[in-house]
């Protein structure tokens, strides 16, 4: 009895610490994901104030300056609402994982619960 007990235990660790480690895959998937996109519009910001800045030194009246930061403008804006998009592409599609993650799991112990109870059952009737 007391095996069975210990061996149970055991089982429901790992299948716990397996669990675990999937939801932890999930999230470092998404963070690695937005990492990458926060470093690439970091980079994208630096590139384009040079750029602003060279252009504006080389300015020789307003029209061209006021030009160029309208152009500017426009470039990092529609940059940023790419960023957004694509960030919140992989949020979504994280919290899809981890829905499934989720509901995977509850079936899981589901499952095990039910054989648990039904050998518990054959158990007290013998």
């Amino acid at each position: 009895m007391q095996n069975e007990i210990f061996e149970k235990m055991t089982e429901m660790s790992k299948a716990s610490y397996n669990a675990m480690q999937e939801l932890a895959s999930i999230n470092s998937k998404a963070l690695k994901e937005l990492t990458e996109l926060q470093m690439g519009l970091a980079t994208y910001s630096i590139e384009s104030g040079v750029e602003l800045t060279k252009t504006l030194g080389a300015s020789t009246n307003y029209k061209d300056a006021i030009s160029a930061e309208a152009d500017f403008a426009n470039d990092y804006s529609s940059k940023v609402m790419e960023f957004t998009r694509k960030s919140t592409d992989v949020l979504t599609d994280s919290r899809d994982e981890v829905a499934s993650w989720v509901e995977n799991s509850v079936n899981e112990v589901a499952a095990e619960s039910t054989k648990t109870a039904k050998k518990a059952t054959k158990k007290a009737a013998a």
